[in-house]
């Protein structure tokens, strides 16, 4: 096998699944950072931690319709879920005895809406948003978290509903929903191009754009594709509540946009 560059552009991890209930997070420069984890049922989507170089988390999930948490695990090991009973005890009695190993551990978020077949990590590491049978779900995860909001994390701020349509149904089993998060940075507009052109604006001016970008710049879209449906989701961060929620926080806030 061709030996990848050590260079700051390869120094990422990527993530595989399958139908025989293996995971597998390799990094792409060294060979010997790699760890398999079986979870016994057709696995159909992972999505690893922005951060996964340091915090070794990722989410999977599959026909078992268990949106799964798994953080930690050992290099070259190959090991299996905690989420059984029966392995989460054993993994305890050995912890007890001083002979658990780092074998990680798995944590169910979400469960009993079907099959997920599709899951997303926002480009800030703020969100997650997967797909079911039943819908698109959004919750905030445990990344950027502010000490004021450390109940917010992997608490589920929004869901969508499938779409509606007369011959669901029938290509529920072949329309996949797809799911992307915006890079806004990549995107140009004809106001770009403008703005650009203007060799003259007023500070106060400049100050208000300034302002604006800003704020907007918080506020994440997340895509969705699903038969002959498209929808963009404004995902708005966490605030403090206003009216009858005066004083609660809130994980974030999603607004949906039907094309």
């Amino acid at each position: 096998m061709p030996v990848v560059s050590n260079t700051p552009s390869n120094a990422i991890y990527i993530a595989t699944s399958s139908i025989d209930g293996n995971v597998c997070v390799a990094s792409l420069i060294d060979q010997k950072d790699v760890q398999l984890r079986n979870f016994a049922r057709p696995v159909q989507a992972v999505a690893l931690s922005p951060e996964y170089k340091s915090d070794r988390t990722y989410i999977s999930g599959g026909l078992a319709g268990n949106l799964v948490l798994t953080v930690g695990g050992r290099s070259g090991a190959s090991t299996s879920t905690t989420t059984g009973s029966t392995a989460a005890t054993a993994a305890g009695w050995l912890g007890t005895i001083g002979l658990g190993g780092n074998d990680g551990k798995d944590t169910i978020l979400h469960s009993g809406e079907g099959p997920i077949n599709a899951i997303k990590w926002s480009l800030t590491g703020k969100y997650v948003a997967w797909i079911n049978e039943y819908g698109i779900k959004i919750m905030r995860s445990n990344l950027h978290l502010e000490s004021a909001d450390s109940e917010s994390a992997w608490k589920r701020i929004n869901h969508v509903p499938r779409p509606d349509e007369e011959c669901w149904e029938e290509m529920a089993g072949v329309w996949k929903g797809r799911i992307e998060w915006i890079d806004e940075t990549s995107l140009e507009t004809d106001e770009d191009d403008k703005s650009r052109e203007a060799s003259t604006t007023s500070p106060a001016t400049a100050k208000l754009k300034l302002q604006t970008t800003k704020k907007s710049k918080r506020i994440e879209k997340l895509l969705i594709g699903w038969g002959a449906t498209i929808w963009i989701i404004n995902v708005h961060p966490g605030a403090t509540g206003i009216g009858k929620n005066v004083g609660e926080r809130t994980a974030g806030q999603a607004d949906l946009i039907k094309m």
